[in-house]
This record gives C-alpha cells, sequence and structure tokens, in this order.
C-alpha cells in the first residue's frame, strides 16, 4: 500500500470503498451516520457531506494502522462510524475482538482462511 489511502473533501463512499478493496481484498469497510449504512444505498455522496463534525478533517487511511484507530480517526474527523469486516469464506466477521490487529494483519490472516478452504 504505497501511500495509503487519502480521505478528504473530494472523496467518495464509491472511491473509498474501491480503494479499501483493491489494498485489503479480504477486508471489508462499511460506514453509517447514526444507525443508516451509506455504503449501500449513498455510494456517490461525499464524506465530508456526510460528516457531523463542524470542521471535517482529511486524513490517511495506512495498512500498518490497528482496526480501532481507523474507527476512532473516521470519528474524529467525520463524525462517522465505519466497521471493518473480515472475510471467511462467503461470510463476513467483525474484528471487534481483534481490534489491535493492524489492517494488514487482518487482511493476511483473512487471506490465509480463504486459502484453507
Amino acid at each position: 500500500m504505497r501511500g495509503g489511502i487519502k480521505i478528504d473533501g473530494d472523496t467518495r463512499i464509491s472511491n473509498l470503498l474501491k480503494k479499501f478493496n483493491n489494498n485489503f481484498p479480504f477486508l471489508k469497510i462499511e460506514i453509517s451516520r447514526r444507525g443508516e449504512d451509506y455504503s449501500r444505498d449513498h455510494r456517490d455522496f461525499k464524506l465530508f457531506e456526510l460528516a457531523t463534525v463542524k470542521k471535517p478533517q482529511e486524513f490517511w487511511i495506512y495498512e500498518d494502522m490497528k482496526v480501532i484507530d481507523v474507527e476512532e480517526i473516521f470519528k474524529n474527523s467525520l463524525g462517522l462510524q465505519i466497521s471493518i469486516y473480515r472475510k471467511m469464506g462467503k461470510s463476513l466477521v467483525e474484528t471487534t475482538f481483534t481490534s489491535q490487529w493492524t489492517l494488514s494483519h487482518q487482511n493476511e490472516k483473512g487471506q490465509e482462511i480463504f486459502s484453507a478452504i
């Protein structure tokens, strides 16, 4: 992941989902606001348009960031909630219990499980 994924005023949900999937093919990210899943129904919206904080801040997502830190930066910079899931075969598993793992480690574990099936 050469430089990370930049989140700024031009980042659309669809762009984030695509970049995240390209960098972490065995993970999935979902964005929500006040309980509504924006990953499915509002893919063309810009993240800054959905922000609930007064002054949204741009930031980067890097492969060596822990899941819990990525969740925190979305909350603090945009006021948005995210969930990161790891693929297990055809299912998705929340990374709540492994939120101290980095994105790259989560992705590697997903790949190991995929390869074992």
